[in-house]
């Protein structure tokens, strides 16, 4: 089949690393596949800039790591689409851009990766994408009953995200991770910081020596998080994946504040990598692991639930231990090969 994905952007968002490892998956399997996506807005000077420091840095996004047909265009629009059999949307805005392509373009399907109210003006904006008459795709439970909700469907196939293949294999059974807590960096509001900020603090109290390390794809914003502890943490900005693998590889505990996740591919990623997950309730979460079995779940908005559970494992080996080897077998249950193989399924059926 030739199947078309369209995405907002090109940059590190995860949703963007899914569709690259949907799009390799499908061109190993027979498949040809193009990704689009719309060219930014900038000045010629400013683009030759920015192009010039990513070849000098050897800064990659996810979709460089795509190995089917990448075409930028001016705007996503019909005639900027090729021809083809199934065409992806995978975000609101683009489902919104390609929601009366014509039938050249290919059956329409939506891939919803989460509840994006938080990036569009008004919340009626998202539902109303629900509502267009796509074939949904759903990625966790919760979207599942999210979706239903607002559109009455009953029967929207859900298939959760797979491991990413450079993280799919656990190594570090027996490395000395010279980190205690981990966890992913981003100034965007509901990936909630400052929830990590304030556990962080409150462990300093019990563990003086504590050693973080973060992670994201732009430098902490002194402006937005005033209280970064630059003295204690380990930061990578963009790192590659080698970096990334690198770090779960180094690390006995993965944070996830984040308010809402779609699926939570950072917590499947630790996991996989042998961490210990400690995270708020952000819906996605749940999909992956199950609380107090491979990892812990807490209300959000409570710092100190957090560094508490953190706490309890970093004072007990077992505990450690038992929660950890559990979460290495749940992470046997993602497979990218099998979510594809569910995809396909669902692209082919009538």
């Amino acid at each position: 089949m030739d199947i078309t994905f369209l995405v907002p952007c090109k940059d590190l968002a995860g949703g963007l690393r899914v569709v690259a490892c949907y799009g390799n998956t499908l061109i190993r399997r027979g498949h040809r596949v193009t990704v689009v996506y719309p060219r930014r807005d900038l000045p010629l000077k400013e683009r030759l800039r920015r192009g010039a420091k990513r070849a000098l840095l050897r800064e990659k996004d996810h979709l460089d790591y795509f190995r089917g047909r990448l075409l930028e265009v001016p705007a996503i629009t019909e005639k900027n689409v090729p021809d083809g059999d199934c065409l992806i949307a995978t975000s609101f805005q683009t489902a919104e851009w390609s929601v009366s392509f014509p039938e050249r373009c290919g059956e329409k399907f939506y891939l919803i990766q989460g509840y994006e109210e938080m990036w569009a003006n008004e919340w009626e904006d998202v539902d109303a994408t629900f509502r267009m008459p796509f074939r949904k795709i759903v990625i966790s439970q919760w979207l599942k009953e999210t979706v239903e909700s607002i559109t009455g469907e009953t029967d929207i196939p859900l298939i959760p995200n797979g491991r990413d293949f450079y993280l799919s294999e656990f190594l570090g059974e027996g490395l000395k991770r010279k980190f205690h807590v981990g966890c992913l960096y981003s100034p965007v509001p509901f990936k909630r910081t400052e929830t990590a900020l304030a556990t962080f603090t409150l462990l300093k109290k019990d563990f003086p020596e504590l050693q973080i390390t973060m992670f994201g794809s732009q430098r902490p914003d002194m402006v937005q998080h005033p209280t970064f502890p630059f003295d204690t943490v380990t930061f990578l900005n963009k790192p590659s994946p080698e970096k990334v693998r690198a770090t779960y590889l180094n690390t006995r505990i993965w944070l996830v504040p984040s308010g809402s996740e779609g699926f939570c591919l950072p917590a499947l990623e630790a996991i996989s990598m042998g961490c210990t997950v400690v995270s708020v309730d952000n819906g996605g979460i749940r999909d992956i692991i199950n609380d107090g079995v491979e990892g812990y779940i807490v209300e959000q908005g409570n710092p100190e639930t957090l560094a508490a559970k953190i706490a309890s494992i970093l004072h007990d080996p077992v505990l450690e231990l038992r929660l950890r080897n559990a979460a290495l077998l749940r992470a046997d249950a993602f497979s990218w090969e099998r979510s594809t193989e569910m995809l396909e399924n669902v692209l082919i059926s009538p």
